[in-house]
């Protein structure tokens, strides 16, 4: 894990409010998933459940 516990739910709570604003944003759809999709990875990074450009390698 690249963080502890307690800073881990913090920051996923966070997460939870951006993804909320963003929802309330006149941004466009597309926008909307590409901004709440890398926070989501970003989040799933800190928690050491996502290596970034893993699914590029080649099996």
């Amino acid at each position: 894990m690249k963080t502890d516990i307690e800073n881990l739910s913090k920051i996923q709570d966070l997460l939870l409010k951006y993804k909320m604003e963003i929802e309330l944003s006149s941004m466009t759809p597309l926008t909307k998933k590409i901004y709440t999709d890398h926070a989501h990875n970003f989040v799933r990074w800190v928690s050491n459940d996502f290596a970034p450009g893993s699914r590029l390698k080649k099996a």
